[in-house]
């Protein structure tokens, strides 16, 4: 009984999908940020670190997109 409960944790956060950002929440919190500060470049990772760049023009709802994927969310094209 003692080694059941600690697996039982462990698969249960094991088997929890990571966090991420849908990508339609991507496009509605910063798709005005992105035409605003980052106009011809490409979509992805070069779109993300022209936004991180320019973090503190964002608007809060940006900002907050942001600071989720610096910390490791990644966006979630299908869900």
């Amino acid at each position: 009984m003692r080694i059941f409960v600690p697996t039982c944790l462990f698969l249960l956060f094991a088997a929890s999908p990571a966090p991420a950002v849908p990508l339609r929440q991507v496009i509605s919190d910063c798709g005005s940020d992105g035409k605003a500060y980052c106009e011809g470049v490409g979509y992805g990772a070069p779109m993300q670190a022209c936004l991180a760049r320019n973090k503190k023009k964002l608007t809060p709802a940006c900002r907050a997109i942001i600071d989720r994927l610096e910390k490791g969310e990644e966006v979630e094209i299908f869900g």
